[in-house]
């Protein structure tokens, strides 16, 4: 039944006419206070969506999450001075520091407490916990290692590898900043790890392989002589934290544009890259510029190219590393037919 506003007097008309408009007024605002509810319960699911989607991009996958002994890497991380040195140093668990001869192997045990070197033996103490070990060489030196497990390693100018004294975990890691390479004895229940800057990973698949990664190159290549390995890299960025995996067979090279984030693999003779384990080496149409890279560090000199010379040309030859600087110098002019002028005190050699 409807009320009849006739009949009303015109206060009783007023007064109604009040308690409508305040009513209106009442369910005007409880739904703008609904609608307010709503939108700040859906603000709260969309930050709680990208909050989660943020936490998931920034974990790193199972292959590459960061391991103790790159934790150990990164709390250790020196600032190159090892590279000024002229003497091949192993730096034990208790911060000790041994000098070691150009090119001498280091050789430890199987229980990883006792290290052969230099016809010395250095005995260790016994810990439940990992103890990681290091081997820093300069410019201008080569170190040879036998890990416990029996794997071989040959470290080339201007690198490090931290390594565990003993493999005592459910993997076998070591840490790489330069370059080495690795002849990995089997054991299918320990996959070994190869760890480097930059989210860079090397599983073994087989055994004999060169890692390259200085940390001033652009790129990172791994290539494979003998087995099988599997290459991973986890991209940097807020949404690009997906892993690049490949795996390389025999013959050939993974190599990672740490810039672009990509890895582009090649098939092409890898036998050069592992001439320097044997005492010399050898270049099969490389570019000059990567040929004089490798130089430097073998003799911890500086090329200055001109701009008239040629950086696209390629060239082919060989070099024993016990070489004096002047013999390599000779060589280079023969094998380029460019002019080498060496300055003996600042250490520089200049192409025209």
């Amino acid at each position: 039944m409807y009320p009849n506003f006739k009949i009303l007097s015109k206060n009783n008309k007023a007064d109604l006419k009040a308690r409508i408009a305040e009513s209106i007024a009442f369910e005007k605002q409880r739904v703008r206070r609904k609608r307010l509810r709503v939108l700040s319960w859906s603000a709260a699911a969309v930050f709680c969506i990208f909050l989660g989607l943020v936490i998931s991009f920034k974990q790193e996958p199972q292959f590459v999450t960061v391991s103790s002994i790159e934790q150990f890497a990164i709390s250790t991380e020196k600032d190159g001075s090892f590279e000024k040195s002229d003497q091949v140093k192993l730096v034990l668990s208790n911060q000790e520091a041994v000098t070691i001869g150009d090119s001498t192997t280091i050789a430890y045990d199987a229980s990883g407490n006792r290290i052969q070197v230099n016809n010395k033996q250095i005995n260790q103490k016994n810990s439940k916990e990992t103890q990681y070990n290091t081997v820093l060489v300069p410019y201008g030196k080569r170190a040879h290692l036998s890990l416990a497990d029996g794997t071989l390693v040959w470290l080339n100018s201007g690198s490090k590898l931290i390594y565990p004294t003993a493999f005592n975990t459910a993997h076998r890691e070591v840490f790489l900043e330069g370059e080495g390479i690795f002849d990995v004895a089997h054991n299918a229940a320990k996959p070994f790890f190869v760890r480097a800057a930059n989210n860079y990973s090397v599983r073994v698949l087989g055994t004999l392989f060169n890692v390259s990664c200085y940390a001033a190159d652009a790129k990172v290549s791994t290539a494979l002589l003998r087995g099988k390995v599997q290459v991973a890299y986890a991209k940097k960025g807020l949404f690009s934290s997906d892993t690049i995996q490949t795996i390389l067979k025999p013959g050939m090279i993974a190599a990672l544009d740490k810039k672009k984030q990509n890895i582009e693999t090649t098939v092409q003779n890898v036998e050069p890259l592992f001439s320097w384990r044997k005492g010399y080496y050898e270049f099969s149409k490389e570019k000059l510029p990567l040929v004089l890279d490798k130089l430097t560090r073998y003799y911890n000199v500086k090329f200055l190219i001109n701009k008239q010379v040629s950086q696209q040309e390629t060239y082919s030859g060989a070099f024993k590393l016990n070489d004096d600087l002047d013999k390599v110098v000779k060589t280079l002019e023969a094998t380029t037919g460019l002019d080498f002028v060496y300055d003996t005190e600042t250490r520089e050699i200049t192409i025209n």
